[in-house]
């Protein structure tokens, strides 16, 4: 590896560039192969030779719906792992389609492509399981779990019962919920968190204290519209920064002033929660980013020889700016 970073820092290119045009270059532009090759001369070094392999040195990534604001940060977090490695990244967007197993066994040519795979907040059940051990190819999942494979994902309970208990600690009494479609295993979580939260501090918890939309910052918006047509909240816990954005935008047509008005915690951590001073629950993405792709080199790699039947859950921790006392 000390070699590849001399030529890479030779030829003003990446570690993954230089990776790719050792083992891929029908990838890589002319002119970009050209210089890493005069780099490989200038620093005297001479890649090893490749034996015949069926590796195509892909990771992929299973995202069940590809317009999830979640998915840039994952993405680009993913691919910062990858970038000292051979491996590169290979999107595959499911179209709301949770049926991993079924979508790669009608898209065999997709399945040749890939060494690994992170599939992302989706439900695996044995015969999936199955299918992909079958294939040989290893596996672990992201927000979501799995009895029968490594699976990291997020306490969403504990994380949305430690965010109400934050503001209730503050002095806030009237504490709405937003969130978005019910029946999704992560908002049930993080709405029974705050349900219990308010409970357990003597609160009557009231429905019309709670509003849904689509997950984005436009549903974030409308949720945000159609509470204050119901009720005064005085704190507001938005299931996710995504919906908090929206928020914002509605507080800022209607002069609400944050905190002095209405105290707001999110759940994510997302970079743009920094940029707008949004306290909210960090889900510490780039630690299940590393333990994932580092899992998946070491399968491939050979430092683990079988499946891991392993569920690590990580519970989210405050983290405080400005919009709340």
């Amino acid at each position: 590896m000390t070699r590849i970073k001399e030529v890479a820092e030779e030829a003003g290119v990446s570690l993954s560039t230089v990776s790719r045009v050792i083992n891929r270059p029908n990838l890589v532009k002319s002119e970009t192969k050209e210089k890493v090759y005069d780099a490989m001369k200038a620093v005297e070094y001479e890649p090893p030779k490749k034996e015949a392999s069926s590796k195509s040195y892909i990771i992929g990534l299973a995202i069940p719906d590809i317009n999830i604001d979640f998915v840039g940060e994952l993405i680009r977090r993913i691919e910062q792992e990858l970038d000292a490695t051979q491996y590169d990244l290979l999107l595959f967007n499911m179209k709301r389609k949770r049926e991993i197993s079924r979508y790669f066994r009608e898209n065999a040519a997709f399945r040749k492509k890939v060494d690994a795979m992170i599939i992302f907040s989706s439900t695996l059940d044995d015969e999936c399981v199955d299918f992909f051990r079958s294939m040989k190819i290893p596996i672990v999942l992201l927000q979501s779990r799995c009895s029968r494979e490594k699976s990291i994902s997020t306490n969403n309970y504990l994380g949305a019962f430690d965010a109400v208990q934050f503001l209730i600690d503050r002095g806030y009494k009237k504490i709405a919920f937003i969130g978005w479609n019910p029946e999704d295993d992560h908002i049930s979580d993080r709405f029974n968190g705050y349900k219990n939260a308010i409970e357990k501090a003597g609160f009557v918890f009231k429905s019309e204290m709670t509003s849904f939309a689509s997950l984005s910052i436009k549903g974030g918006y409308e949720a945000t519209e159609k509470l204050f047509e119901r009720c005064s909240p005085d704190a507001i816990f938005y299931a996710t920064d995504t919906m908090a954005y929206g928020g914002y935008r509605y507080f800022g047509e209607k002069k609400i002033r944050i905190p002095d008005d209405l105290g707001l915690v999110g759940f994510d951590d997302f970079e743009m929660a920094s940029v707008m001073g949004l306290t909210t629950m960090k889900q510490f993405i780039q630690v299940k980013v590393n333990m994932a792709v580092s899992y998946l080199l070491d399968r491939l790699s050979g430092n683990i020889k079988m499946p891991l039947k392993e569920e690590i859950c990580v519970t989210p921790r405050i983290v405080k700016r400005g919009s709340t006392k």
